[in-house]
């Protein structure tokens, strides 16, 4: 047996996601990629998170041309109405009200799929995880709305929201993960890393 571990590669650039991997001391590198992350007829919000993830691992690997010995992590995070509506990035103030109205006062889901690639002695396994937290909003008013959208936080984040920003104030209750809601579901993401570099300890 030995104590050898893999070094491990974040197949994405989310300051959210390192920055919780730091937090929880997991060294890490940043590998950029990009895939066509149009939604496809009838998907659901979990299928959809999960074929990301496996497309996002993809393209890490082929970049990364099997020569590297190395865990891949990728992460999916999707808002989820009670009506299955989804929720996305605003593209401009009005998309952003019309989706604070929904979430006034009520219950809406966080879904991240994250997945964890394992490449050693040119052998890929793979692992994948999906978690839900259920987040409860206060009724929002107005002047809440307009002095969150001045300052321009809710611009590139899905739901037009940042749990760890702003809007924490707008948070009533969760049920589940809150790091889940940041952006990765980090105890976990950690307890999937472990599992995986331990089946590299094996001779």
């Amino acid at each position: 047996m030995t104590s050898m571990q893999l070094p491990i590669i974040l197949a994405s650039t989310s300051p959210r996601r390192t920055q919780l991997l730091h937090q929880a001391g997991v060294a890490h590198d940043i590998l950029s990629v990009e895939i066509d992350e149009s939604w496809q007829d009838d998907e659901s919000a979990t299928d959809y998170i999960s074929r990301m993830v496996n497309q996002k691992a993809n393209q890490a690997i082929a970049k990364l041309a099997g020569n590297q010995d190395c865990l891949v992590i990728t992460a999916d995070t999707i808002g989820v109405l009670d009506d299955g509506t989804v929720l996305t990035k605003p593209i401009n103030q009005a998309d952003a009200y019309r989706m604070w109205d929904c979430l006034s006062g009520a219950t809406h889901q966080i879904w991240t799929a994250v997945c964890v690639s394992r490449m050693s002695a040119g052998v890929q396994q793979r692992e994948q995880i999906c978690v839900c937290t259920e987040v409860d909003f206060v009724p929002l008013t107005e002047s809440m709305k307009q002095r969150y959208w001045a300052t321009g936080e809710p611009l590139d984040k899905a739901g037009a929201y940042a749990i760890q920003g702003g809007a924490m104030a707008w948070v009533s209750q969760i049920r589940g993960s809150y790091t889940n809601v940041v952006g990765l579901p980090l105890a976990q993401t950690v307890a999937l890393i472990d599992k995986m570099q331990t089946d590299t300890t094996q001779d």
